[in-house]
């Protein structure tokens, strides 16, 4: 239980157990887990809820229940490449999600230095057996240190497991692969899995419970030298007037995106002892917050320095290097008013990166007097006219997350940013629409928004020419100047328009007839020349250095802007930044 002292992380706990009551399945035994295409058990939420059960209530039968179902998951057929694994959900039929036995592995070892002494003798073994059968898996998979929770996870249960299982061998591969990654991250100085409202949690849950619970005094100091860089590396980009984490994002989810109450938010209400960080948002609608349970058990270390920036208002500029072997470079600017951040190119995982395409490459929150307090601003290239809400790909588990289908290069200098799309290789995939949003939550009945020379009022309104937006909302004033699209098609290059909450600039490549584009199946072969052009420049300023709207877009009017094509090489310049990059390399 957490400390009876420590009321933030008691409420915690509390409120933890309560959601995950109401997700439980009493008749089944197992966490309920609802999407569009049904109901299903869920194993992660299942440990949890077995966990709060074991340390609240005098009965243990149910909790063994829970977490014996959760056991019959793991695959134990010989031959299976994936011996040792566990099914993501219940009804799955095979292995569909590698990292399964990573969070079934946490899980059970926080059951095991929270709860052991509650355990029956029998399904101690039970757990003994499935987690060195897990480990066997772990190890076959050897994740690439570049995917940093999964990582992570990976140290905290080999170091944590290995001495709950007393298995020096297992603690020395965790050991090892804590230091090889804290070298990694320290020449890099930041986490390669960046400044992510989910994924940066997950980080700090695991370096903490190591420095928490581990007895061996070198995974301790190791884990906690890591998890203060990891506190300096979120609290530089925490923006205190919107009470967001300023991007970019290495991976964000549509929680993120919007600014729900996320992993970190959990995390940061715990440590900040700010209970406000869990109030809801009109921006989103999505499933309920979690690890509230996880979180209220875990101790965090953030050190003095990194509190202090969580309160602290003021304009600064953080740039990092998340991966210098691959040129991975990110801006945030801050100021009282908004928080622009941009990456300089897509986030991938890996040796050879496989691009994911969850990121934010550029994002900006600005200050909002009205609820919820803040406005967002944020890109993304869509293919076939998605809206939030439709499937991405073929499931609807994640309808509401807009993926990011376009490559980028980006350039940003304190509120002026220069924002470069392009395709992913698009196989032979019949298109109708291939389009670059800017998309805006926030801007409301006391917005002004001008296209060109006209008041914008509503609907879809279309134009034969770009034509700069500007926007006068909360705090600021946002200038988006549009690049000249590549035309694939015949249709207006420019179309603004609401997506429900969501006022969006739509860029066109193609908008008509369902068509392959053999040009871009594989970026390469007999037809491919040079990469698609498409993008905007972004100027971001407080409303308090112009008098209006209109001063604003004067000045913005007058900033040098000039966009190049040399040969397969395009050169954009948009006042004081200056971005350059290769078509053909574009990928």
């Amino acid at each position: 239980m957490p400390p009876p002292d420590d009321t933030s992380a008691k409420e915690l706990f509390a409120e933890g157990v309560r959601r995950l009551g109401k997700r439980y399945d009493a008749e089944f035994g197992m966490s309920l887990l609802g999407t569009d295409e049904g109901k299903y058990h869920d194993p992660r939420g299942s440990l949890w809820y077995a966990l709060g059960l074991l340390l609240t209530g005098d009965d243990a039968a149910e909790p063994e229940r829970i977490i014996r179902n959760v056991l019959s998951m793991q695959e134990r057929r010989d031959g299976d490449p994936h011996h040792g694994n566990f099914r993501w959900l219940y009804e799955d039929e095979v292995i569909t999600d590698l990292n399964a036995v990573e969070f079934v592995l946490e899980g059970l070892t926080h059951i095991l230095l929270h709860a052991r002494d509650r355990l029956s003798p029998a399904l101690l073994a039970e757990i003994d057996g499935a987690m060195r059968l897990g480990f066997v898996e772990v190890d076959n998979l050897d994740v690439h240190w570049t995917y940093t929770n999964i990582y992570l996870l990976d140290v905290h249960n080999s170091i944590l497991c290995g001495e709950q299982l007393g298995d020096a061998e297992l603690l020395d591969r965790g050991l090892r692969r804590l230091r090889d990654w804290a070298e990694r991250t320290k020449a890099d100085g930041a986490p390669h899995e960046f400044n992510s409202g989910t994924y940066s949690g997950v980080q700090l849950t695991a370096l903490g419970a190591i420095v928490q619970h581990a007895k061996n005094e070198q995974a301790r100091s190791d884990a906690l030298e890591m998890e203060e860089l990891v506190w300096r590396h979120v609290a530089r980009h925490f923006h205190v007037s919107t009470q967001q984490l300023a991007g970019p994002h290495s991976r964000a989810y549509r929680r993120d995106v919007v600014g729900a109450s996320d992993f970190l938010k959990v995390v940061l209400s715990k440590v900040l002892d700010r209970p406000e960080l869990l109030d809801g948002t009109p921006y989103y609608d999505g499933a309920g917050r979690e690890a509230s349970v996880h979180v209220s058990l875990t101790e965090f270390h953030c050190p003095p320095d990194a509190r202090e920036l969580f309160d602290r208002v003021e304009t600064r500029e953080v740039r990092e290097t998340p991966s210098r072997k691959f040129g991975m470079e990110t801006t945030t600017y801050l100021t009282p008013e908004f928080a622009l951040g941009s990456m300089s190119l897509p986030y991938g995982v890996g040796d050879l990166p496989e691009v994911w395409p969850a990121h934010n490459s550029c994002i900006l929150y600005f200050a909002k007097q009205r609820e919820p307090g803040y406005g967002v601003l944020y890109c993304r290239y869509l293919v076939n006219d998605r809206r939030v809400g439709q499937f991405v790909y073929e499931s609807s588990r994640a309808a509401l997350d807009l993926w990011e289908e376009g490559s980028f290069r980006t350039a940003q200098r304190a509120g002026d940013a220069i924002v470069a799309y392009g395709l992913m290789a698009r196989g032979q995939r019949h298109v109708h629409s291939l389009r670059l949003d800017v998309r805006m939550l926030g801007i409301d009945d006391d917005s002004q928004v001008v296209v060109g020379e006209q008041p914008y009022e509503g609907g879809e309104l279309a134009l034969e020419a770009v034509e700069l937006i500007g926007i006068a909302s909360g705090e600021v004033y946002i200038g988006i100047v549009p690049l000249a699209p590549t035309k694939l098609g015949h249709g207006p290059p420019l179309v603004v328009w609401q997506d429900g909450q969501e006022l969006i600039v739509s860029l066109y490549n193609y908008r008509g007839p369902a068509k392959q584009f053999w040009e871009y199946r594989s970026l390469a072969g007999p037809f491919f020349k040079d990469n698609v052009r498409n993008g905007f420049a972004l100027r971001v300023a407080p409303r308090s250095a112009h008098e209006s709207l209109a001063g604003f877009l004067a000045a913005l009017r007058k900033t040098p802007l000039s966009d190049e094509l040399r040969g397969s090489k395009r050169a954009v310049t948009f006042g004081g930044v200056s971005l350059q990059y290769d078509l053909r390399e574009l990928s």
